[in-house]
């Protein structure tokens, strides 16, 4: 699905009085490229990661895919009318409060999103998948 953006036309200069009509136009933005937009902006975060790739899968600490702080965050976009959903996928690092950086985060993906695309965003959903201690490495806590 693709979300569609207008802008008025611009005023037409004097060489260009006739083709003042043509000057309007659309732009198409897809649910993927939205979703891009808003990993990026979750991941400017200082407290927030990826999340473990694999992480609701048994064995996953084996294979590897661990949540790091350096990866960007997960998101899904979904377009409804004009406006954009969003949901987020993150680790956090430990032991920052969860409510804080959460409610910090959404308020700038919806920002950031917003400023980007011209798109209102309604719903941003996040699910903290890991809490990550803060020595370089990744590593959970458990």
């Amino acid at each position: 699905m693709t979300a569609t953006t207008r802008q008025p036309p611009a005023p037409p200069s004097p060489a260009h009085a006739d083709s003042a009509s043509a000057a309007t136009g659309a732009i198409h933005i897809s649910e993927d490229v939205i979703a891009k937009l808003a990993s990026q902006a979750a991941g400017e975060l200082p407290d927030v990661g990826g999340p473990h790739g694999l992480a609701r899968l048994p064995g996953a600490d084996i294979i590897g895919g661990k949540a790091d702080l350096t990866r960007r965050p997960k998101a899904v976009a979904h377009l409804d009318g004009g406006r954009a959903d969003l949901e987020l996928a993150v680790s956090v690092r430990w032991p920052a409060s969860l409510p804080e950086v959460t409610t910090t985060l959404r308020d700038h993906v919806r920002a950031r999103v917003e400023q980007l695309t011209g798109l209102p965003v309604g719903a941003v959903d996040i699910e903290v998948t890991d809490l990550l201690a803060d020595n370089g490495a990744g590593t959970r806590v458990h």
